[in-house]
């Protein structure tokens, strides 16, 4: 690679981090909120099952966006896939992982069952289908550089929802559970998805649509953490 092709690319990454650092959802209240909460139990379970609630589309909506990309770019996104679902071992996938979480904080299975989902996550998860899947009459490569700029801002946003859960379930003695270890798997998919997005960037000159589908994510972020602040809150 040239120098100038180096630049380039350090130029196109350096946009996209920060589109994501300066829009509203970075600095959501929630991050605050979840880094100096006392968690009870019934917020524990509110907490978790609306965050699961998001999660669990996300995961299908990852594996609906492998489906469209061409091949030098679908193993970014599978090796996103293999690890959200247990890297080969089922029983270690990330939603039993949060699952465990739950039991551990004290939370029943009738007490999960129970929870609602807030009008945010229920908002988030009506908008962000068609930012990982988009049907939009595109060029098949244009749909997939949307869906690439969402998973990017998903690997990015993860980081600092992963630090921030961390903290609020400290007090309960799980700061330690495997489940947190997305802090570090989430930054390495960072880099990975930094990797997608540029892949498209620079094969397929197609920065406007990278773009939109961080913006797409980024935007529904916002329910999303409205979502999560009005589980911590509710009483």
């Amino acid at each position: 690679m040239t120098s100038g092709a180096v630049l380039a690319t350090t130029r196109f990454k350096d946009r996209l981090l920060e589109l994501a650092r300066r829009h509203p959802c970075s600095s959501h209240v929630v991050f605050g909120e979840l880094s100096r909460a006392q968690l009870d139990v019934e917020a524990a379970a509110r907490l978790l099952r609306n965050y699961d609630a998001h999660a669990s589309l996300l995961r299908r909506l990852l594996l609906l966006a492998a489906t469209l990309m061409p091949e030098p770019a679908v193993g970014f996104v599978l090796e996103n896939v293999r690890n959200e679902y247990g890297n080969g071992s089922y029983a270690d996938n990330h939603q039993r992982q949060l699952k465990d979480v739950a039991v551990s904080a004290g939370v029943s299975e009738p007490m999960w069952r129970a929870v609602a989902i807030t009008t945010g996550v229920k908002q988030f998860i009506k908008q962000a289908p068609q930012f990982y899947y988009p049907i939009r009459p595109r060029a098949r490569a244009q749909l997939a550089a949307v869906a690439a700029g969402a998973i990017t801002a998903t690997e990015i946003l993860a980081i600092s929802e992963f630090k921030a859960l961390q903290k609020a379930f400290a007090p309960l003695g799980l700061a330690n559970h495997r489940w947190f270890n997305h802090v570090m798997i989430e930054e390495e998919h960072s880099d990975e998805s930094l990797m997608l997005a540029l892949y498209f960037i620079e094969e397929r000159a197609a920065f406007p649509d990278v773009e939109a589908g961080m913006k797409g994510i980024l935007d529904a972020n916002c329910h999303l953490y409205d979502g999560l602040l009005a589980a911590l809150r509710s009483a």
